[in-house]
């Protein structure tokens, strides 16, 4: 009888692996058919994608430029998960405190409201999200979230002055050793010029052009705690593991207890009032559909990455891609992105329109060229001699030079900030070519400016 019963046990188990491995063999095959239209049709120059369980990776390919999984990306905010598992190990040795000022361990940064440890880990700390080391102040966003790589900069210095090591070294010593992660590394300035590390692409009107990230530098947006680690797929995939194993790493070594991860990922703050999507301690989570969803993205200049988890699926993914266009490829993948959760479910992704790319540079340049070609209007109006007029035409010759040579180089260097919020120095490392579509201008306008004004002072 007991013979018996193992025998159907034995069988149950055989046919419930097999229909495991005929769904995974279903799900890669969708995998590589859409991964293989889309790096085509986003004009991707170089990726690396891979899915695991908590076994072992079920799938994983490289793209383009990228031609192994042992290519050393940026992986932009990314690297804020493992920051804030740095931290989490040390608040389980009883180091950090939570709930504690951030000037117990830092007393060179006092404020005049709390700044708590956990207000930097969930985005709640009140800065803003362009400051730096060098202008770090509170504003009317405290205690809501506003996401600000600085909380993240200023956990690495806590990590620092509580270990007592380097952010590199503990990074090292707690997270990459243990895991095996003998690719990675936790100080950019280190990959410079490594044969391992991927050369990226910035996109200039619809063309990606080689070229290095910016290299953290001391006065930088952020640095290696907030979005600088460099790492492999095939490291980050042992990462990405750790969690699905409750954090425990293929050697039976214990990175960080369940209940912290637990804590990491459900503990944590909405993203505004209208969104069920939440920020804590280094990763976003979202129910969808009645799926738990952990994930993150991550950017630097020159390259982009995502990765999610899904706890109930034992899956987690992530795509690293050594290319970064905001307004174009980005915003695709965002939809590739979800597209992905979707063949997980089973369920067919969306069409992939093969136009979109080129539409969206079409549209941007023709934006583009109009502000040049109206730039460049002004300054040949402003060169060309123009007959002496009624005085109601030099009123509106007043008027219209004005708008042309102040109000318009104004709007130039403000209208990213008013409409998207983006101060000039972001957009000339994030969208470059609008960059030099504005500086181009400006220099057009503003000379126009000077030579109108040098014939209005001496009436020539």
């Amino acid at each position: 009888m007991k013979k018996f019963v193992l025998f159907i046990l034995l069988a149950l188990q055989t046919i419930c692996f097999a229909e495991k491995m005929q769904a995974d063999d279903f799900r890669i095959t969708q995998f590589d058919s859409y991964l293989n239209e889309i790096t085509e049709a986003y004009h991707i120059p170089g990726m690396a994608f891979f899915i695991t369980d908590s076994e072992q990776t079920l799938f994983s390919k490289t793209y383009g430029q990228c031609n192994s999984m042992n290519n050393q990306f940026f992986i932009g905010s990314m690297s804020k998960s493992y920051t804030a598992l740095c931290i989490m190990q040390l608040v389980e040795k009883g180091l950090v405190n939570l709930d504690a000022d951030i000037s117990t361990y830092l007393p060179d940064y006092k404020f005049a409201k709390k700044i708590s440890v956990l207000s930097l880990l969930n985005h709640t700390s009140g800065f803003d999200t362009h400051m730096k080391f060098t202008d770090v102040k509170i504003t009317d966003s405290y205690g809501k979230y506003e996401y600000a790589n600085i909380n993240y900069d200023l956990l690495g210095k806590i990590i620092e002055a509580v270990s007592g090591m380097n952010y590199e070294e503990y990074v090292r010593e707690n997270v990459f050793i243990p895991l095996g992660m003998s690719n990675s590394c936790a100080n950019a300035q280190k990959t410079k010029g490594s044969p391992k590390l991927l050369t990226g692409n910035r996109n200039y009107f619809g063309f990606f052009i080689t070229g290095e990230a910016d290299y953290p530098k001391e006065k930088s947006w952020f640095h290696e705690p907030a979005g600088f680690i460099a790492s492999t797929p095939a490291d980050h995939a042992e990462y990405l593991r750790m969690y699905l194993n409750g954090g425990i790493t293929k050697q039976g070594l214990r990175i960080i207890k369940k209940e912290t991860i637990d804590s990491m990922w459900y503990e944590n703050v909405p993203l505004s009032p209208k969104e069920e999507a939440f920020y804590g301690k280094g990763w976003n989570y979202m129910n969808l559909d009645g799926l738990k969803v952990i994930f993150h993205g991550g950017q630097v200049e020159n390259g982009i990455a995502y990765q999610f988890i899904l706890p109930e699926k034992d899956l987690a993914v992530c795509f690293m891609i050594n290319a970064n266009d905001e307004f174009g490829m980005n915003s695709l993948m965002d939809n590739a992105f979800w597209n992905s959760l979707s063949i997980i479910k089973g369920e067919s992704p969306k069409k992939v329109n093969h136009a979109s790319y080129i539409l969206i540079h079409s549209a941007l340049n023709a934006i583009y060229l109009l502000i040049f070609l109206f730039s460049l209007f002004i300054l040949i109006k402003a060169i060309l001699k123009k007959k002496d007029g009624t005085s109601k035409n030099k009123a509106k010759s007043i008027i219209l030079s004005l708008l042309g040579y102040l109000v318009f180089p104004l709007f130039l260097v403000t209208f990213t900030k008013i409409f998207f919020g983006t101060p000039l120095w972001v957009v000339k490392s994030y969208v470059p070519d609008l960059y030099c579509v504005i500086i181009v201008s400006l220099i057009f306008a503003i000379t126009g400016g000077i030579l109108k004004g040098t014939k209005l002072i001496f009436n020539k």
